[in-house]
């Protein structure tokens, strides 16, 4: 099996980013460094793909990633994956960023356009036009805004039902949801999810428990605040951030609120310091560097001239189980309920063997 970009830049102690201009001869590398690179990469056999030759055979080399936001480490994250697969295909990348706003795009979009970039991969912003056909070829990725181009995108319904599903299955009846602009289609499909755990399992959920505004963590302290004095009170939360986690959990220290035992809490996304956090927060990781492939994969096929119909992939993610729920009240009456259960059974047993002891 070849080599991959990656490794050669190990070998050589060099970065990927330098593995890809020196074999692409780009003119700013020295000669010792592109000579090393290029006899490790005979070395250990390497042979670029099919997709990536095809992408080298493209004008300039360049592809644009227009990204809502590179504050958020879900995006950053992001197109560190994208940039990385990229690489490994010879290109190198151009990045706009529209913190959300339909003129920043549309901005973004032509200058990427007018710099002559081989094709595009977009995040859309909740107000995108659908594309028109003039430009390169284009993919989105994570949100939607038209089916006539190629997608890719997270299971956010099935992800934010497993987790609800996970409260509901340790006892959790009065289950919040804490989620981003009602415009978004990420946030419209978490809360989807969400309803349809608790309608399962017979729940009407009180439309106070829903809680939507903006991915971020002042949000995520404000929408805690609103929920502790309702009656009932929400027993657990499902936040759909890493940006509103941080924020609940800075509120519920500030109040002394400790959790598992007086509030479950469940998250979307994969942030790493859910695992070290205490307690560790139980999740539903997006499989990110997949979704960066194939985001990556569904351009190359467009610039190597592919006309087929518009490509849609929807990508499911696992739940990772860590330290963050505990058993709900229901959890709690079932147990009563069995030791009730046992007690009256030992009663019985006492009546038929008055020696039992």
């Amino acid at each position: 099996m070849g080599s991959t970009l990656r490794q050669i830049a190990l070998e050589c102690g060099v970065a990927v980013s330098t593995v890809s201009r020196a074999l692409n001869g780009h003119p700013h590398v020295n000669e010792e460094t592109r000579r090393l690179i290029r006899e490790t990469a005979e070395r250990l056999g390497y042979r670029p793909s099919a997709a990536a030759r095809a992408l080298r055979g493209s004008g300039t080399r360049t592809v644009g990633v227009v990204l809502p936001d590179m504050m958020n480490a879900f995006y950053a994250r992001t197109i560190s994956m994208v940039q990385d697969q990229l690489e490994e295909r010879g290109h190198s990348v151009v990045m706009a960023v529209t913190n959300n706003e339909g003129r920043r795009e549309r901005t973004g979009l032509e200058r990427l356009i007018a710099s002559g970039v081989d094709g595009i991969i977009v995040v859309p912003t909740p107000t995108r036009r659908p594309p028109t056909p003039e430009g390169p070829p284009l993919v989105e990725m994570n949100r939607r805004s038209s089916r006539r181009v190629d997608w890719v995108g997270y299971d956010e319904d099935e992800g934010a039902r497993t987790l609800a599903g996970l409260l509901v299955g340790a006892g959790h009846h009065d289950i919040a949801f804490i989620g981003g602009q009602p415009s978004f289609s990420t946030t419209r499909r978490l809360l989807e999810g969400y309803r349809r755990a608790l309608a399962e399992a017979g729940v009407e959920p009180d439309p106070r428990w829903v809680q939507l505004r903006a991915y971020s963590p002042d949000w995520g302290s404000e929408a805690l605040r609103r929920l502790l004095p309702l009656r009932p009170a929400p027993t657990a939360v499902c936040a759909s951030s890493s940006e509103l986690v941080l924020g609940l959990l800075t509120e519920a220290r500030r109040r002394g609120l400790r959790l598992p035992s007086e509030l479950s809490l469940v998250a979307f996304g994969k942030t790493d310091w859910y695992a070290v956090t205490d307690p560790g927060i139980t999740t539903y990781e997006q499989p990110i560097e997949q979704v960066a492939h194939i985001a990556v994969q569904l351009l190359a096929d467009r610039m190597a001239g592919s006309t087929a119909d518009p490509t849609t992939v929807l990508v499911e993610g696992r739940a990772v189980e860590r330290d963050s729920v505990a058993d709900g009240p229901r959890a709690a009456l079932r147990h009563r309920n069995l030791t009730a259960n046992d007690s009256s059974s030992i009663v019985m047993m006492r009546s038929v063997s008055p020696n039992l002891r």
